[in-house]
């Protein structure tokens, strides 16, 4: 009984240390940023964005490190996935999320959003991404993180006045990072004994458990920020994140290691993660809100969409 039960508590106990582990990093990282002068929007766009970000790429590097070429790429997709119709619609079942100004900053997002997945469709349609693609999207990354500072005309005024001392700060971000490792080699390790046991796909896994499992930090991130009425950070931080996750995390996992990939995921994920891209995009854009019926609309997509990945397996 207990060994068969094991894969799921190393799947539950990985998903609390990556959860934990990127709100300790992020905690820390950004108090010393601040404490450096930084300005806190690069704050919240570099380290928050990378910090809610770091359960997917701890887990899809390590995925890749291991040969599970199909869990890296499914966890990185399944995120967006859900980061798009799971955490921006229960944030806006609860609470209407409204977006004042800054249509350029949600345009360019989108975009940027949208360029790593097209890449994926077209030079990846046959199952494989190589070297020459992987550094491709890390050049599409590090163009929107160069255009976005570079937008946002970043003026660091001096020291801010932060609680604490720096070596606590320092240390939270040590054991942060040290949390989410663990919590990654459980998660994967979890995750594809769990695959192999009920016979099904890696990326299937991927794009569902796991995915779900490392887009709680995003999940927590949002919601927080539209019972607050701080809308912009619900969008921003999804539209962040997963910029980072197509871009950084698959980039960084395919580099290291290029490697076959499940073709339904390609030809079938990702063009759907494209769709939800518009869909969400255009009723964002459209007025700068996502109603609560919306909200409602889009946690029923992804309802439809989990079903359809289970059915369809691998």
């Amino acid at each position: 009984m207990a060994t068969e039960l094991l894969p799921w508590v190393m799947v539950v106990v990985g998903i609390v240390g990556l959860g934990l582990g990127a709100s300790w990093l992020v905690d820390g990282a950004s108090r010393l940023a601040l404490r450096l002068g930084v300005s806190p929007m690069v704050v919240g766009l570099v380290v928050v964005g990378f910090g809610t970000s770091m359960p997917e790429f701890a887990v899809s590097v390590r995925a890749a490190l291991g040969g599970a070429s199909g869990l890296s790429l499914g966890n990185a997709v399944g995120s967006n996935i859900m980061n798009l119709l799971l955490v921006l619609g229960l944030a806006a079942a609860l609470k209407p999320i409204h977006v004042v100004g800054g249509a350029r900053v949600l345009r360019r997002d989108l975009v940027f959003g949208l360029v790593p997945a097209l890449l994926l469709v077209g030079l990846a349609w046959r199952g494989f991404i190589g070297r020459p693609l992987a550094i491709g999207l890390l050049v599409v990354f590090g163009a929107f993180v160069a255009i976005a500072l570079g937008q946002a005309r970043v003026e660091s005024s001096g020291r801010t006045m932060v609680k604490g001392r720096p070596l606590v700060h320092l240390a939270l971000v040590g054991i942060g990072i040290a949390v989410l490792v663990v919590g990654s080699e459980l998660m994967v390790r979890g995750g594809i004994e769990l695959a192999r046991r009920f016979g099904i796909a890696e990326a299937v896994i991927g794009l569902t458990l796991v995915a779900v499992g490392t887009s709680l930090p995003e999940l927590a991130t949002s919601v927080v920020a539209a019972l607050k009425g701080e809308s912009e950070i619900s969008i921003g931080n999804v539209l962040g994140s997963n910029i980072f996750n197509l871009g950084l995390v698959v980039g960084v996992a395919f580099t290291i290691k290029p490697a076959e990939v499940p073709v339904f995921v390609i030809r079938q994920d990702i063009p759907l993660l494209i769709l939800a891209t518009f869909i969400v995009g255009r009723i964002v854009v459209r007025d700068g809100r996502i109603s609560r019926a919306e909200g409602t609309a889009m946690l029923a997509l992804v309802a439809a969409y989990t079903v359809f990945v289970v059915v369809r397996g691998g």
